[in-house]
């Protein structure tokens, strides 16, 4: 019997990238007019070659909800101030879905959930059943998933974020990442962490103890002012450890042959068909 290839999912996050070159064709510049059919062009560029350097077997780009997540429910503050997207470049993303769908990308979303969060029930749920998963993304909150087999490329810089990456970096192994943020916290999201702990503080603490359990159960000696400051303010890294750990258990109403990759001249060919490889 001759053995099946192992499946390889790619899953784009769509927001990142689109975010990030309407950021170049703007000049970082919100004031600046959207060129929409410069936009298409290089989304669609961009998505082509990811599918040509990637060759998977499976594909899907995958979008932020409303907003309204069950973190912002947990944590009012989270997200807050975050400079929204602009209104033209809205208008544009039901076009850009359906010019993706044309080059063989679903595009997968919900009401509230975040892309962050779908994106790791995805990637758990392939690597889960043998299957290879790469991410596109420059977003750090995926290097979490590193421990569990995940390939991050960034398509802007052209290269792989791997564990010696994440350790060049902060100076802490990969799995140590929630813990490390659980302490620092993280600004863009603003999400605490506890309050005169920095990366210094963190590492620390990572070093000597490894992980917030037990830095948690340990007995601090009267001279060490950093762990005593972290065990008052457990509760500071318990909430800061729910809000930046993905979720990997989300419900989907999606399957692996609703986003397997055909290439544009067989979707040309089902059109009108509801086949599905």
């Amino acid at each position: 019997m001759t053995k099946q290839p192992t499946p390889h999912l790619v899953i784009i996050d769509a927001l990142n990238l689109i975010r990030r070159i309407d950021g170049a064709l703007r000049g970082f510049s919100a004031q600046a007019a959207i060129d929409p059919n410069q936009l298409m062009a290089m989304t669609n560029q961009a998505v082509s070659r990811l599918i040509r350097g990637h060759c998977p077997s499976h594909i899907v780009a995958v979008f932020d909800g409303d907003g309204n997540s069950w973190r912002k429910k947990h944590y009012p503050a989270y997200k807050e101030n975050r400079k929204p997207m602009a209104d033209d470049l809205a208008l544009q993303l039901p076009i850009i879905q359906q010019q993706w769908q044309e080059l063989g990308v679903t595009s997968l979303l919900t009401e509230h959930e975040e892309a962050d969060d779908l994106i790791a029930t995805l990637t758990a749920k392939m690597i889960n059943a043998g299957g290879q998963v790469t991410v596109i993304s420059t977003d750090q909150g995926f290097y979490q998933l590193l421990p569990l087999g995940l390939k991050i490329w960034d398509h802007f810089a052209s290269h792989w974020i791997d564990p010696d990456i994440v350790q060049q970096k902060f100076g802490i192994k990969a799995d140590q990442l929630l813990d490390y943020w659980s302490i620092v916290g993280q600004s863009g999201n603003k999400i605490p962490g506890v309050n005169g702990l920095g990366p210094k503080a963190a590492l620390n603490i990572l070093s000597h103890y490894d992980n917030l359990k037990s830095a948690f159960a340990a007995t601090p000696e009267t001279t060490d002012k950093t762990l005593i400051k972290l065990q008052q303010h457990q509760e500071q890294a318990r909430l800061s450890y729910q809000l930046v750990k993905l979720k990997t258990d989300l419900t989907l109403a999606i399957n692996l042959k609703s986003i397997r990759y055909q290439p544009a001249d067989k979707l040309t060919q089902n059109v009108g068909t509801n086949e599905q490889r």
